[in-house]
This record gives C-alpha cells, structure tokens and sequence, in this order.
C-alpha cells in the first residue's frame, strides 16, 4: 500500500488541488474520500506505487499529495484525472472546470465563480484560494489563500 497519512509527507510534496462545486456534503464526501483512498491504494507508476495521501479541506478542495521521491507518470495522472471526470458524473459536481475562482465571502463562506464574474464582480481585497498551488507546504502554510492583490487573480481584474 503506497498511500500514507499526509502528516508524513513533507513540505515540498508535489500537490493538485481540484476545487469542487457546489461544496460536498457529508455523504458526498465520504464516498469521494472512501474512492480517492482505493484508487491511492493501488496508484503506480510503471508498476512502482505512488506514496502519497489526500485530504478534502473545507468539503471544497481535494489535494493529492504526492511525496517526492515517487516518480508519477502521464499514464498515472491520466488515471487520477479520469477518476476525477468519473467522480464529476456521478457526484453532479465540478472538479475539473479550471474557468472556475474560489473565493471567501465576507461571511467566511467559501464559493466559486466563473473568471468572467469574478472580473466583474471582485476587487483587489477578495479572498481568493490559489488552486494552481504545487507544493503541500503552500498549504499548510496557509499562503494559498490570500488577498487577489497577492495573486495571480489580480490579473483577471480590470
């Protein structure tokens, strides 16, 4: 079994982060959890396992953690993107849209808007999370989420 606790992996494990929309519920998240953990269970890469671990924060953002001596392929991440399209279909949710910006309303509630929108409707000071996030220490250590100003987000405001 490649999969391990997050907590043992160190800072510069490589991560994806796939928000999701609308946010899961308990039910949902326990069936993505239980799936995500079959499917690292057995995650290999030309027959080496894959160490690696996940975690849903926020029932809105699923990371995969990857530890960095494990070597991942196309073949490998193809799989992993696969299962997210299945998990599209079958949740009715979006994990994939990349037109998507997850934002923090005033009232600590997290939701997601297309580019378009948040061109139009945001400023400078909205919270926004950084999905394109590429180490789990960005995570941990909270830099993900940050002012749009701080952020590549500020490019899609006017």
């Amino acid at each position: 079994m490649a999969r391990t606790e997050l907590s043992t992996l160190p800072d510069d494990a490589r991560i994806w982060m796939f928000g999701i929309t609308p946010a899961l519920d308990d039910a949902k998240a326990q069936s993505l959890l239980s799936a995500v953990d079959s499917f690292l269970d057995s995650w290999a890469a030309h027959g080496t396992p894959i160490t690696s671990s996940r975690a849903l924060i926020d029932h809105t953002f699923l990371v995969i953690a990857v530890d960095k001596q494990s070597e991942t392929s196309g073949c490998s991440i193809d799989r992993m993107f696969g299962l997210f399209r299945q998990f599209e279909r079958e949740l009715g949710v979006q994990i994939l849209d990349a037109d998507r910006v997850f934002f923090r309303h005033g009232s600590g509630a997290i939701d997601a808007m297309s580019r378009a929108d948040f061109r139009a409707k945001a400023d400078l000071h909205t919270i926004v999370f950084d999905t394109t996030a590429e180490r789990l220490g960005e995570i941990r250590g909270g830099g993900w989420e940050r002012p749009a100003e701080e952020s590549w987000h500020r490019q899609l405001l006017a």
